[in-house]
């Protein structure tokens, strides 16, 4: 059906009031017109969110006009009509809409409301987006996306603390797992408390002692705080290949570790040459092997393989690494 004819079909329908005879008492008149009203506006409401999973958005734009003129302050419709304003690229039209939405219902209009505020190109609205999140939250304390977003919105503001205190809560509705022994050990990561970093990770591992990603993340915050010994390192290294012996990022990590701390550079030389050997394109396995090779006074084969891995970075970072290692070079 086009636009034009749904237009004056929905007109002819708000025309179409049931007759009230002169007998009638006034409030039974309006509570008529009223439960007329709640009809309409419920059939033109799943009309409209028909037309839009079925992407006929410019049907949805018109029978959501429509709701809005029977119940101009219902949240779901004005929510929808961001999305669609959003969606139109018109972001004012949309963050009034969501504003709108979330006044008429904070309860559980705030999602997007939330993210436009953030995205606002006018200003800094982190303030107001975080009020957003904690008034949603003082109406339904067991919504678990919103103790979600507020953890990781206390720690990018620095409201360690705070985040630390909603992760209890989060942990106390769906219990600890992974994720929350993530959630915890950025906070501390972010608080700059790497040893309760480490910490968090070690209660985890106690559970999932194999976890490869948690063994990674705990030997990359001992790395970065410097409060390990390289013997420390080495050995979490040694453990993790244990568990994967033919991960090639491990491999090649541990390599350059050994090799920039003063290890067994024939062992780094081995485990780097395996990275090569299966992926003799990858710059950053070519660059570790390269730079092992100049370490052991090999300059002209470091060369020939530092050039080469230049050649194929393709990301600044890499290439500024590998730049860095061919000054040094004579």
């Amino acid at each position: 059906m086009k636009i034009e004819k749904y237009i004056v079909w929905v007109l002819c329908l708000l025309l179409v009031v049931p007759s009230v005879s002169a007998k009638k008492k006034p409030q039974q008149a309006v509570a008529s017109v009223s439960v007329e009203r709640e009809q309409q506006f419920t059939y033109y409401w799943y009309a409209a969110k028909k037309a839009i999973t079925e992407e006929r958005y410019s049907d949805a734009f018109v029978l959501l006009n429509f709701c809005e003129q029977l119940k101009p302050n219902d949240g779901k419709t004005l929510d929808f009509l961001g999305s669609m304003y959003d969606a139109l690229g018109k972001k004012e039209k949309a963050l009034d809409y969501y504003r709108r939405a979330y006044e008429a219902d904070p309860r559980d209009q705030w999602y997007h409301y939330h993210i436009a505020l953030l995205e606002d190109p006018s200003g800094n609205k982190s303030k107001e987006a975080l009020q957003v999140l904690e008034k949603a939250y003082s109406l339904n304390s067991k919504d678990e996306q919103l103790l979600t977003l507020l953890v990781r919105f206390y720690t990018g503001m620095g409201k360690y603390k705070k985040a630390l205190a909603a992760q209890d809560k989060l942990d106390a509705l769906k219990g600890y797992d992974a994720y929350s022994a993530y959630a915890r050990t950025r906070v501390y990561v972010f608080w700059e408390k790497p040893k309760k970093a480490i910490a968090e990770i070690d209660k985890y591992l106690e559970n999932e002692p194999n976890d490869i990603q948690f063994l990674l993340y705990r030997v990359e915050i001992m790395e970065k705080s410097r409060i390990s010994k390289k013997e420390e390192l080495f050995a979490m290294y040694e453990r993790i290949l244990a568990i994967a012996p033919g991960n090639l990022m491990i491999l090649n990590n541990y390599a350059y570790l050994l090799a920039t701390h003063g290890g067994d550079l024939k062992k780094a030389e081995r485990m780097s040459e395996l990275t090569i050997r299966e992926e003799p394109d990858n710059p950053v396995y070519l660059d570790t092997y390269g730079w092992i090779l100049h370490l052991q006074g090999q300059d002209m084969l470091a060369k020939f393989y530092l050039q080469k891995a230049y050649r194929l970075a393709d990301g600044e970072e890499v290439k500024q690494e590998i730049i860095k290692h061919l000054q040094q070079i004579p």
